[in-house]
């Protein structure tokens, strides 16, 4: 039995919802334009700040089946966008964890909506495509890494098919989802495939990008509190 029903159209953002997006889109401006010059004393704080905002916001908008997954989810791509500010090399593994949760998270609350698997199969074939295929180019050289890799993809897949079924048409959510998913395979590449120049902003970029429509997809389709419908 599905958890609830998706609604029948999805919502358009209050004046204040719109707000909280531009500030969050603001300070993950701020963050990566810091990127290009020297770290600064708690950069790692205006790194994470988007997310923790981003958690609160759903919490307190969507109803607890979805809220608390949702801000779970954000609280920990905070804790992994701390890990990877303080030190991206040393601090990896620890921050890829925290995605992890992040994303088993993100599955939990896009879980038990109604359309049928079988007819997204357009919107969400890609992702499994583009998974299988970054695995097999990172396989050779990741060794003792080869089944946390590919239980982190196949998470990563699982998180982009059940995104691809939570919007009315296609959105901002499955969207984020999916930059999301290009956002921790270039990780990968960069530390188990090829390094690349500029890594570290791109990525940011990417994954910023993806975690802000997230937060946008889910005030607009995922069901809210009767404080806030």
């Amino acid at each position: 039995m599905p958890f609830s029903s998706p609604p029948r159209t999805e919502r358009r953002l209050q004046p204040a919802e719109r707000l909280i997006l531009a500030i969050c889109i603001g300070l993950a401006g701020a963050y990566w334009l810091s990127l290009w010059g020297p770290h600064y004393p708690g950069h790692w704080l205006l790194k994470a700040s988007p997310m923790l905002l981003a958690a609160a916001t759903l919490l307190k908008t969507l109803t607890p089946r979805f809220g608390i997954p949702m801000a779970i989810g954000f609280l920990a791509a905070a804790g992994g966008d701390i890990y990877l500010a303080l030190d991206r090399n040393a601090f990896l593994m620890q921050a890829l964890l925290c995605f992890l949760v992040t994303q088993i998270a993100y599955i939990v609350a896009f879980s038990g909506q109604t359309r049928a698997l079988g007819q997204r199969w357009k919107l969400w074939l890609p992702a499994v495509l583009y998974g299988t295929v970054v695995f097999l180019i990172l396989l050779p050289g990741l060794n003792e890494f080869r089944v946390p890799v590919l239980i982190y993809v196949a998470v990563l897949v699982k998180m982009v098919i059940a995104a691809s079924l939570v919007e009315r048409r296609p959105g901002p959510l499955l969207a984020g989802a999916a930059l999301f998913l290009v956002a921790d395979s270039l990780i990968g590449i960069n530390r188990f495939f090829a390094p690349f120049p500029a890594s570290e902003p791109i990525i940011v970029a990417i994954y910023t990008t993806g975690q802000l429509l997230i937060l946008a997809g889910a005030l607009k389709a995922l069901p809210r509190s009767s404080a806030n419908a």
